[in-house]
């Protein structure tokens, strides 16, 4: 099949308070995701990867001006993991550790989808496309070939940890339920919270336990955000986060 090649294949936004979002064109909905990027002054905070089809460290290292990175998954999930491995210096909760080092062997054409994957499409309310892409990040791509990269972590992450950037201090939360090993990261002084897949806007959420679920969204209606950069969709303030943590908690009937 002939597509088109992809420049540039990722985009990058403005997301306030020197935050840029990244995230990839030529892909479907339902497996866009967002990378973010925070400056520091002795090192820069990456927060997701994206799916890994094209590389993304070029595009954050537009952003460094050379500094370390810390490369920090909220979770293990392929669409988040992607371009992990592009990065020295990998963190990640514990309990998702084995999902980043293997994670769901996604593909790009539906003939070649792993087990589940329609049934997630379905899940989420998107038809099953027959290509998740409408180009191809380089000429010879192997469009066939391609399945979702995983990346050995170097250093494994607890609730309570701090990513300290020099003049920004983010500190890890156990938010467990999307996943065994979701995090999520919280800024005190500026209220920023970085929530992964453990809270969106406009899209429908997903668990593998509940029960966790139901701590962790009570555990983030606490959070005093100001502003929340999710891994899907557009960022929304503390009001829509407790809004949205409502729903989710009426839904899960709790």
């Amino acid at each position: 099949m002939d597509l088109p090649v992809a420049h540039p294949w990722f985009t990058a936004e403005d997301a306030g308070d020197g935050i840029t979002r990244v995230y990839e064109l030529p892909i479907n909905e339902l497996l866009e995701s967002n990378v973010w990027h925070v400056p520091g002054r002795d090192a820069d905070l990456v927060v997701d990867f994206a799916n890994g089809i094209a590389p993304v460290k070029p595009v954050v290292d537009a952003f460094t001006d050379g500094k370390p990175v810390i490369a920090v998954a909220t979770h293990g999930h392929f669409d988040h993991v992607g371009g992990l491995h592009e990065f020295g210096d990998r963190r990640v909760h514990r309990d998702d550790a084995d999902m980043t080092r293997s994670p769901h062997p996604m593909r790009l054409r539906r003939e070649d989808f792993p087990e589940g994957a329609e049934e997630m499409f379905a899940y989420y309310g998107f038809p099953v496309p027959e290509l998740v892409v409408a180009a191809i990040p380089v000429e010879g791509f192997d469009l066939a070939g391609w399945v979702s990269p995983g990346a050995e972590p170097t250093m494994l992450l607890d609730d309570g940890d701090v990513l300290d950037l020099g003049d920004r201090r983010f500190t890890v939360l156990h938010t467990p339920g999307h996943t065994a090993g979701s995090v999520c990261l919280f800024e005190e002084n500026t209220g920023t919270l970085f929530s992964g897949d453990a809270i969106y806007v406009d899209g429908r959420l997903s668990w593998d336990d509940e029960t966790q679920a139901i701590v962790s969204l009570r555990r983030l209606r606490d959070v005093d955000a100001r502003v929340v950069h999710s891994g899907h969709g557009r960022s929304f303030d503390g009001q829509e986060l407790g809004e949205a943590v409502e729903v989710a908690l009426r839904d899960l009937g709790a």
